[in-house]
């Protein structure tokens, strides 16, 4: 096998993210990992378009990752194979979708807007992948990854999928429809988990009927890192005191009282959370809470290896393959 250096890049509804690495087969040796919030869905589940400010700072966070990856090339000596980007729930509900995509053509970057299981299929590998020597190959367990406007669910093991769905719920959408009050009261909090409760129950249904309950489950993306962080005052972020990290459902329930009981501006200052992520995480928190009661688990793991990590490992089968 040869080993590659390769880019990939998320686009969110909240989040950008850019993750360079060096690949060979199943092994992914990080080179440089950044985030950037951009909140590219605000008010696209009201008006179904991307706004014009949220389009500007997807275009400065994206030229962002471009110069850092020129960057490291030069600095290193080693170019990058491929850079492979791709956007999710905020591109997929926007009608102005390719006009963002355009744009971003322009300045070097072609994007490619996926469907949410292809979405949830590639969380799903790119999650296990950080944990191969903890999990049987017959564990089954579940990866959930809480985005700003969808969930994608998945249970499986190491030796493939079971199940998968990817939903219409997430930081942004929930905090839009329902968490309009500073700090938001009661009543919404209590409309928000009645909705998204009842949008996971099929769900977990069919899965309690097929036998496909998790035994684990996996948390990843920002909603989960930020449960780990504030639950734990990491700051600042360190991936290796929150990747495995294991919290109960008393300790969520815990960070989402203190958080969802906070005006935003002392909410954006509360130790372990990034300022930027403060106006949606109380609706991700309450997407991952409803996640882990109907599951029946106890507690969930926290994982910093996610969709990024299944892209590069798509991406490195395929150049393999040419």
């Amino acid at each position: 096998m040869q080993r590659m250096r390769l880019a990939a890049i998320d686009l969110g509804t909240v989040t950008s993210r850019l993750l360079v690495a060096d690949v060979e087969g199943s092994d992914i040796r990080e080179v440089e990992r950044q985030a950037i919030i951009t909140h590219l869905g605000e008010g696209v589940d009201a008006t179904g378009l991307i706004g014009a400010a949220a389009l500007v700072r997807e275009l400065e966070a994206c030229q962002s990752f471009l110069d850092v990856i020129h960057r490291l090339a030069q600095s290193d000596g080693v170019p990058v194979r491929q850079i492979s980007a791709i956007a999710t729930s905020a591109m997929r509900d926007a009608a102005n979708a390719s006009l963002v995509q355009a744009a971003l053509s322009a300045i070097g970057l072609d994007v490619e807007v996926i469907v949410g299981e292809r979405e949830a299929s590639l969380s799903f590998r790119g999650t296990l992948s950080g944990f191969p020597c903890r999990l049987p190959v017959d564990k089954r367990v579940m990866s959930v990854d809480v985005g700003g406007g969808s969930t994608e669910l998945v249970i499986g093991c190491a030796k493939g999928i079971s199940m998968m769905h990817s939903f219409n719920i997430g930081s942004r959408r929930v905090t839009d429809r329902f968490l309009l009050s500073d700090p938001p009261e009661l009543g919404e909090t209590e409309a928000a988990c009645h909705w998204i409760g009842e949008s996971l129950a099929p769900f977990f249904a069919e899965a309690r009927a097929e036998g496909l309950l998790p035994e684990m489950l996996l948390a990843v993306a920002g909603t989960a890192t930020s449960a780990a962080t504030v639950a734990g005052a990491i700051e600042p972020h360190d991936p290796e005191r929150v990747h495995g990290a294991v919290l109960s459902g008393e300790d969520l329930r815990g960070v989402i009282g203190r958080l969802s009981a906070l005006p935003l501006t002392e909410r954006a200052a509360v130790v372990g959370l990034e300022s930027e992520r403060a106006p949606v995480v109380v609706g991700g928190l309450l997407v991952l809470d409803a996640v882990l009661a109907a599951s029946g688990l106890s507690s969930f793991t926290v994982s910093e290896t996610d969709i990024l990590h299944g892209i590069l490992l798509e991406a490195y089968e395929r150049l393999s393959a040419e």
